[in-house]
């Protein structure tokens, strides 16, 4: 069974927590003590949400994170790869590595194909229908 990490589900709780705030940025010590969420581990996911373009962070007295302008186009795609999370459901699929078995593979096909599957979903699904 697929499961979601921690990255991605703190991840979706602190967009949550920012759509919020509007465009008043929030710093991620007050984050933690409002959601709960450890702030170390916010920590590294901001920084991975910022490079993927979904938030960003602003200096100063009044700093903090908020969501970029163009969050309401990023899909759940855009914030797996952001989380470095968007991995192949097999190994096979997602080393790129040619399997000993791979010629006779009955599976590899269905797995190929329940990928795309999934992958295509995950773009149908806009960050702000979360």
């Amino acid at each position: 069974m697929i499961t979601i990490s921690k990255r991605v589900e703190y991840s979706i709780e602190l967009m949550s927590f920012l759509t919020k705030t509007g465009d008043i940025a929030v710093s991620l010590m007050e984050i933690s003590k409002k959601t709960g969420l450890p702030y170390r581990f916010l920590g590294q996911v901001a920084i991975d949400l910022r490079k993927g373009g979904i938030v960003e962070g602003r200096e100063g007295k009044m700093g903090g994170y908020v969501l970029t302008k163009g969050w309401k186009d990023k899909n759940l795609y855009d914030l797996l790869t952001a989380l470095g999370e968007n991995k192949g459901m097999v190994k096979c699929l997602a080393s790129g590595e040619i399997c000993k078995r791979q010629e006779g593979c009955k599976m590899r096909n269905i797995w190929q194909k329940l990928e795309m599957n999934f992958l295509n979903d995950l773009k149908k699904i806009k960050l702000n229908e979360i």
